[in-house]
């Protein structure tokens, strides 16, 4: 399609090209139902894509747009097609502002802002003025997935975390702000169950100190022994001993290298040879031990003032998979 800038596009983008002689085909420099992400630095609503472009032209920072034709909002980008990759989106169009005729940006045209904004009046006179160039690119978190538009003011990064991971703050969003900063505190991403792990393998408690937490685990016992510690500062804050050999639980702590007194249970409720849900729960100060779905024994915590760091799982056994629920 040819798109000849007559007079009544003149009066749109406030400056001519002259006459049709000098008529610009836009569809050659205009991508359909694509959209630049990332480096979107403004949003202004635009009548026509001609408008679009004259706004891109008064920057010194935008190298390209995206035009909404629905809502007839002009996204401005900070990067160029032969840099970045532009995305496919219904909807939207996009171009390299290098293709368009600078005689759009009217006045703009012949009054260089190489650091900042050119701004028309009502009269059409331009001057300088200070731009907002967006904020640099949202701060990455170990174990997460972000998502964002753009770094225009108000412009929003999403943060999730990836499979396995639960995020540690209750809000998961930062917000793009005038001073070029995000603002918001997010993460970090823990940890919290595991496929799979390989014998002797500690679950770190996801997200610091929990008063109350759940482990739950599907192991099979290989020989004779399977052993269960929820460690803090060095001590054994709760420890379980599955001993198949001689047919008994045994119940402990171990603080500063001293053994408490044992609580020893019988039959043991493991088998060699078959897979069982482990459940460990601590709950307003009481550890609770269950396997598969059966309440074994209640231990009351003799260290609740103690900050638990992991849970380590070793002996003699295969782990099918291993989560905890805080």
């Amino acid at each position: 399609m040819q798109f000849c800038l007559f007079t009544v596009v003149l009066v749109l983008i406030g400056g001519g090209l002259g006459s049709c002689g000098t008529c610009f085909n836009a569809s050659s420099v205009v991508e359909e139902d694509a959209h630049m992400e990332h480096y979107v630095f403004r949003k202004v609503r635009s009548p026509s894509l001609y408008s679009c472009a004259s706004e891109c032209l008064m920057s010194s920072v935008c190298m390209s747009f995206n035009f909404e034709t629905k809502t007839r909002i002009c996204e401005l980008n900070s990067n160029r097609s032969d840099l970045v990759t532009v995305t496919p989106r219904p909807g939207f169009l996009y171009s390299d502002i290098n293709h368009w005729p600078e005689s759009l940006a009217g006045a703009c045209s012949k009054t260089p802002c190489p650091t900042s904004r050119c701004q028309l009046d009502r009269l059409g006179r331009a001057s300088c003025e200070t731009e907002f160039q967006g904020c640099g690119a949202p701060p990455s978190v170990t174990n997460a997935e972000i998502h964002y538009d753009g770094l225009y003011e108000g412009a929003v990064a999403e943060y999730t975390c990836k499979d396995n991971f639960i995020m540690c703050t209750d809000r998961n969003s930062k917000v793009c702000q005038l001073t070029g900063n995000w603002n918001g505190s997010v993460g970090p991403c823990a940890q919290y169950s595991w496929d799979n792990p390989v014998m002797n393998f500690v679950m770190v408690v996801p997200c610091g100190n929990a008063t109350n937490f759940k482990v739950a685990m599907n192991i099979t016992p290989t020989v004779i022994r399977v052993y269960m510690d929820v460690n803090g500062g060095g001590n054994l804050l709760y420890h379980i001993a599955f001993r198949l050999d001689q047919n008994t639980l045994v119940l402990n702590t171990r603080f500063s290298g001293v053994w408490g007194t044992p609580i020893a249970l019988s039959p043991v409720p493991l088998a060699v040879g078959t897979e069982a849900l482990v459940e460990i729960r601590l709950d307003q100060g009481m550890y609770m031990l269950a396997v598969d779905g059966s309440s074994i024994h209640n231990f009351t915590d003799r260290y609740p003032n103690e900050i638990r760091e992991d849970v380590r799982i070793s002996g003699d056994a295969n782990v099918t998979s291993a989560h905890i629920t805080i």
